[in-house]
């Protein structure tokens, strides 16, 4: 069996289309039926449609679901082979889409309860917190030997102890990383460490009202009421609840924890250094990422939540999400591109990450003419010296501020595509399940500090922001997000106008 997404070609048209395909599948479909078109429940279909519903029945589709803004079908046909042609509209491939994260906190529920092998004899370490000497445990903890030999990942016990498969007293010259999750730590980062077994690893525990972290320092948080009046639709993996997102409609997250980062930058509201972007902000959440094993959610799913948070009278929708496999700077993606142009027609601006796949081009979708696409910077002074972001520092620094950089994993503007807007987007510290805050990387953290910053600036600009929901109000939005910008010295192809003051 094999799933298409049907696009009609008009929306009205699309949505009877799509209807009597509906119709139709749920009648008898035997053989003398089809034999007999013009008679019973068959001539009562429009002759305008009844090619649509010949083809339906003679390809065996199945309409699985229907998005009814657009029209836009979810279908499965048992014919095998390349796409069917249709009538009254396009059959396309579905498309996986991953978030555009680019550390593996999003993937530590995969390894929960891989605890490593049990026995003294086993090479172990012991993680606590700097200041309480509390053990943390559920971290993914990865031991790389010396020269690359081998590379050996487990996860802490409750005691805070990693055991690694491997028989030794000692190890030399071996990389060691601690990611430790949501339990409000930045982790560990060593290149060349020399360690016996026992050690004792101390994990700096966050705290921003000390220290700010990149997007504090580059993007202050607002005043509590900033961003007020703003309505933005994050389309991820679900939002909170958290006790710092007051101001969240929507899906509950998936306990993935991205899309409750995500919400976290744009309208947080924790107080003492901790506040999102544009604090007063609303936040309405899709989760189209439901499943914390594999981390994926298909074009038809995003598809139907950007045109439901363009129905529910979002002002920005946020997109911290890229194509899965993706060979081509040209590829488009006809589904998630119909739903960018409509939210744009009628006054949506789509804020999208470029991607993290170290300077390679523009990811889909936000290479789309209609998103604005982000890229990631940091800044090293927020990152504590053995800090587990520390990975994401690169040697492209800021001018003038030297402390400033571009990060590594972030995707830049090479033709044809082209990067828009820059924001913090290495060791952003957030909300995230549990009531907690953990750093994450990525374009998916540089996006929605974006996204905060337009909803701010759409905020003090009420005439812009009550304009008739159509492309003129899209075109006003994204100007005001152009209009304030500062360069930090990378040139257009990694930081495009700028990021926004």
């Amino acid at each position: 069996m094999e799933e298409y997404v049907f696009i009609p070609d008009h929306r009205s048209s699309g949505e009877q289309l799509v209807a009597t395909l509906q119709a139709v599948v749920a009648i008898d479909t035997e053989l003398d039926f089809l034999a007999a078109p013009a008679g019973g429940a068959w001539g009562a279909l429009p002759v305008a449609v009844r090619p649509m519903a010949e083809e339906a029945m003679t390809r065996g589709l199945e309409i699985l679901e229907v998005v009814p803004q657009s029209g836009v079908a979810l279908v499965r046909t048992s014919i095998a082979g390349p796409a069917p042609a249709a009538v009254g509209g396009t059959f396309h491939p579905v498309v996986n889409y991953t978030m555009a994260v680019a550390d593996v906190r999003v993937g530590r529920l995969r390894l929960t309860g891989s605890l490593g092998p049990s026995g003294a004899e086993f090479f172990s370490i012991a993680l606590q917190s700097a200041g309480t000497n509390k053990p943390i445990g559920n971290a993914i903890a990865t031991l790389g030997l010396k020269n690359g030999s081998q590379q050996l990942t487990a996860v802490s016990d409750s005691a805070g102890i990693v055991r690694f498969g491997l028989r030794a007293k000692a190890v030399m010259d071996a990389m060691l990383a601690i990611e430790p999750g949501f339990a409000g730590h930045w982790g560990y980062l060593q290149r060349k460490a020399d360690l016996v077994s026992g050690s004792v690893i101390m994990l700096d525990p966050i705290d921003l009202a000390g220290s700010a972290d990149s997007l504090r320092h580059l993007l202050p948080p607002g005043p509590a009421g900033s961003g007020r009046g703003v309505v933005v639709g994050v389309v991820d993996s679900g939002v909170g609840p958290h006790n710092h997102l007051t101001n969240v409609e929507g899906d509950d997250d998936s306990s993935i924890g991205h899309g409750t980062h995500v919400a976290g930058i744009i309208a947080g509201n924790g107080g003492n250094g901790y506040a999102g972007v544009a604090p007063g902000a609303s936040i309405r959440s899709y989760r189209v990422f439901d499943d914390p094993a594999t981390g994926i959610a298909r074009n038809f799913e995003i598809h139907r939540a950007i045109e439901q948070a363009v129905d529910d009278g979002c002002h920005i929708i946020n997109l911290s999400l890229k194509a899965e496999r993706e060979a081509s700077p040209s590829h488009d993606d006809r589904v998630l591109s119909q739903a960018i142009e409509d939210a744009a027609e009628q006054g949506v601006l789509v804020v999208a990450a470029a991607g993290n796949d170290f300077r390679r081009f523009v990811a889909f979708p936000a290479r789309h003419r209609d998103a604005i696409a982000v890229s990631a910077l940091g800044w090293e002074p927020g990152l504590p010296a053995n800090a587990y972001d520390r990975w994401t520092v690169s040697s492209d620094r800021g001018d003038p501020d030297r402390d400033v950089f571009f990060a590594t994993f972030s995707n830049e503007g090479h033709a044809p595509t082209r990067i828009d807007l820059i924001g913090p987007g290495a060791g952003v510290v957030s909300t995230v399940p549990g009531d907690q805050y953990a750093p994450m990387s990525g374009t998916s953290m540089a996006c929605p500090a974006m996204t905060g910053a337009i909803a701010r600036i759409l905020s003090a600009n009420p005439a812009v922001l009550t304009m008739p929901p159509t492309r003129a109000r899209y075109q006003a939005m994204r100007q005001l997000a152009f209009a304030s910008l500062r360069k930090h010295g990378f040139g257009a192809i990694r930081e495009g106008g700028g990021m926004i003051i």
